[in-house]
């Protein structure tokens, strides 16, 4: 943080204490620090005009990694923490440096054979990407060498840059065969025929894969065709995801049956079908929590009930109970359920209908204290914000967040979180009245509590605001 905020030695001292006191301190102390500490000095040099040429030789144990990381620096992306101020634009100037960057990268992995060059060559693809430098990317891409690397993980804005049959075709002659590839082209392609093909593929190898189908990329197959409006095709899965929920072998049978019912719902199958799947789910739920459900490599036996499967399932089934509107039958689901502040953050999302929240969010007060119970009213009310598509969720996170600012000051374990949220939200709302009075509570409750990690917290919350303290 102390080198985010351009204090360089201060945060080179203070890395030298961390890293020297620790029990097992690395054989090269300065070097260690030095790396971490690169991609800081770097980006504070070009900022200050100084040239990538100079910034580098005056930068002790710079690697393609630390410059990729000073690139997306530069670039607003936030490598190092989630900002809550406004997005930095990059200027022309910045693209060129970028740009050198990229090319100083490429550079590096062919000139250092040692060191196998994919990951180094992706990163300069994905940075000539941001620049939209096409012919660029597919001749970084052109060079890959033959491997089975999984760090061949070209983004979207890759793909939809060079098109997607020209991606699968370079992806597939560097060695990439992993199938969620198929997801990420698909959401690049612009013809929806293409699209269907390419998710078909990939639900065919997810289903078969062994011992048993890839349930989990199975079900974000249907949640990907849903989001690209192929909504026949994400219904027609989700029910052959079903199918194989009813016939295919699984380590625990409860969970294929929610994920199924999961997929119905986002490929807005009829409820009726959501509800036979849930009920189908919860009929393989071991008639008590102390029974054993298997027998795991390292950990032995896996009891249902100490084993966190029966609250996984719990909370999975009661987001479904609630965003159907099902109130009264998810309260009832999580009644009683273990490190209920956890499990209701988790149950609680944004695609739960805000005329239910209220009957939640009550139920909830019954099992937390009134401090964990406004936790739980900051995370939801961000979810609704950042997640939340609907102006009725906006202004839902809006009012929530000035009703817990107007209640009794917080001054618990969870008060410097809720605060930080709160700023969050109000700096995403624009609405300084709620960032300046989260961000007062936040310092008053982090210097009542005197714990370094929330007096840190507090600090960089202010300096990353727009607001004078």
């Amino acid at each position: 943080m102390l080198a985010q905020m351009g204090r360089i030695e201060d945060a080179l001292v203070l890395e030298l204490r961390v890293v020297s006191e620790k029990e097992r301190p690395p054989e090269n102390v300065e070097a260690t620090v030095n790396r971490r500490l690169a991609s800081h000095r770097i980006t504070a040099a070009i900022r200050n005009c100084i040239d990538l040429d100079t910034a580098i030789e005056r930068t002790p144990d710079v690697d393609p990694g630390v410059l990729r990381i000073s690139a997306l620096d530069l670039l607003g992306r936030n490598p190092y923490s989630v900002r809550s101020g406004p997005r930095i634009i990059p200027d022309d100037q910045v693209l060129g440096v970028v740009s050198d960057i990229a090319e100083r990268i490429a550079r590096m992995a062919q000139e250092e054979p040692e060191r196998p060059p994919t990951s180094q060559l992706m990163y300069a693809a994905e940075l000539q990407t941001a620049l939209g430098n096409r012919t660029e990317v597919i001749q970084l891409l052109e060079a890959l060498p033959q491997t089975n690397d999984p760090r061949i993980n070209p983004s979207e804005d890759l793909i939809r840059l060079i098109g997607s049959q020209d991606a699968l075709r370079l992806y597939g002659e560097a060695g990439g065969s992993r199938p969620n590839i198929l997801l990420t082209v698909a959401s690049a392609e612009t013809d929806p025929s293409l699209a269907t093909e390419y998710l078909e593929r990939a639900f065919t190898e997810f289903s078969s894969e062994e011992p048993w189908p890839d349930f989990d990329w199975m079900e974000r197959t249907v949640v990907r065709a849903a989001r690209l409006g192929l909504h026949s095709l994400a219904l027609k899965l989700a029910r052959e995801l079903g199918n194989q929920a009813d016939t295919a072998p699984s380590a625990f049978p409860v969970f294929p049956h929610i994920k199924a019912a999961r997929a119905l719902m986002i490929a807005s199958a009829d409820e009726s079908e959501v509800r036979d799947r849930l009920e189908r789910a919860q009929s393989f739920f071991p008639p008590n929590n102390s029974e054993t459900v298997g027998i795991g490599v390292v950990s032995g036996a896996i009891v249902w009930g100490s084993s966190g499967l029966d609250a996984q399932a719990r909370r999975e089934i009661a987001n479904l109970r609630a965003r159907m509107g099902e109130s009264d039958a998810a309260i009832q689901i999580m009644d009683g359920i273990d490190d209920p502040v956890f499990a209701w953050n988790n149950m609680l999302t944004s695609d739960i209908p805000i005329e239910t929240l209220d009957r939640l969010l009550d139920a909830a007060s019954d099992a937390l204290s009134s401090e964990e119970h406004a936790y739980i009213r900051a995370q939801h009310a961000q979810k609704m914000l950042f997640f939340g598509e609907a102006e009725e969720q906006r202004r839902w996170a809006q009012e929530e967040a000035s009703a817990l600012l107007q209640a009794e000051e917080l001054d618990g374990d969870h008060a410097v979180l809720i605060y930080s949220t709160l700023t969050r939200i109000g700096a995403r709302l624009g609405d300084q009245e709620i960032e300046a009075t989260a961000l007062e509570r936040m310092a008053y409750a982090a210097l009542s509590s005197r714990e370094f990690s929330e007096l840190i917290t507090a600090g960089f919350n202010w300096y990353q605001s727009d607001l004078t303290p």
